[in-house]
């Protein structure tokens, strides 16, 4: 595989089937958001079961992520909900 550079802001890297763009992923309270650049998408996922943004699983990868470069607040309102 053919090494590239870093992608940048407001490049759209096209392989057979699917994109590389950068994404922002940041820690709110008690959800994660996920931001494209000039806002073109713009969503938030939490752990909070029965909620329409409930995804366990993406949640808890994108936390980890968030904790490997310090950018994880621990509080209450991270804590897993449960209805």
């Amino acid at each position: 595989m053919k090494k590239q550079h870093p992608i940048k802001d407001d490049e759209v890297r096209e392989s057979e089937n699917g994109l590389a763009i950068v994404l922002g992923v940041w820690h709110d309270g008690d959800q994660i958001r996920l931001v494209s650049k000039g806002g073109n998408f713009i969503t938030t996922v939490n752990n909070k079961k029965g909620s329409k943004r409930c995804h366990e699983n993406l949640y808890k990868h994108l936390k980890k992520l968030l904790q490997q470069y310090g950018k994880w607040k621990e509080n209450k309102e991270n804590e897993v909900h449960k209805q």
